[in-house]
């Protein structure tokens, strides 16, 4: 089995996965800042639910 950076390959799909759509970064890039409740995160993207947002931090979550 290939490693990458310490971590089997087939165990950065989840990353990549997380990392491929682009709201789930703009997250990030909200979050690097400081911690945020998910009522402000759903604040700062209005396109989404509530629950979109939920999925979108659980699959982040999952790639950790």
């Amino acid at each position: 089995m290939t490693e990458i950076v310490g971590r089997p390959a087939a165990e950065l799909d989840g990353v990549w996965k997380a990392l491929s759509d682009p709201t789930r970064r703009a997250i990030l890039d909200l979050l690097r800042a400081r911690p945020r409740t998910t009522s402000e995160i759903v604040e700062t993207f209005p396109r989404l639910t509530r629950f979109g947002v939920m999925k979108h931090l659980e699959v982040l979550r999952q790639a950790h």
